[in-house]
């Protein structure tokens, strides 16, 4: 069997020049679709994140405020008759309403309740029985009421 030979030639690097411009480029692309791919990525989680912020509200709201405020948010819920309220809730479907109260007053009734706030002594305090996070959902679901 005849023996092959492989002769190496030296180069002087000039032949390889047009590559290696071309795989800088190319880690270029690839450095730039990172970053696209990484901003497109927290775009989307940062929509997911508000998204699913809302439905957690929306339980919490459904479990401990609908029997005031009425399952929809509009303060028409079948427990106002039982409690022979004066005032009856804000209907959190309205632009309006939701315009006009702060995000601050309205965690502050979450939390510390109608009385604490002037208004309503039927409305309770949750602030010891909700989370931070789960105050921040609920605040999340009234705001998209009005939407």
């Amino acid at each position: 069997m005849p023996r092959v030979r492989f002769k190496f030639v030296q180069s002087t690097g000039s032949a390889f020049q047009p590559f290696q411009a071309e795989r800088r480029y190319f880690k270029i692309g690839l450095a730039w679709l990172g970053v696209v791919a990484a901003s497109t990525l927290l775009a989307h989680t940062a929509l997911y994140a508000a998204d699913d912020s809302v439905t957690r509200g929306a339980r919490i709201f459904s479990a401990n405020c609908a029997r005031c405020h009425g399952s929809h948010g509009k303060g028409d819920g079948p427990d106002l008759v039982k409690l022979q309220s004066a005032v009856s809730p804000d209907d959190w479907t309205d632009k309006e309403t939701n315009r006009e109260l702060t995000d601050s007053f309205i965690i502050s009734m979450i939390t510390k309740g109608g009385k604490a706030n002037g208004k309503s002594h039927v409305m309770p305090a949750f602030g010891d029985k909700l989370s931070a996070h789960q105050v921040d959902d609920l605040l999340a679901f009234i705001r998209s009421l009005a939407k």
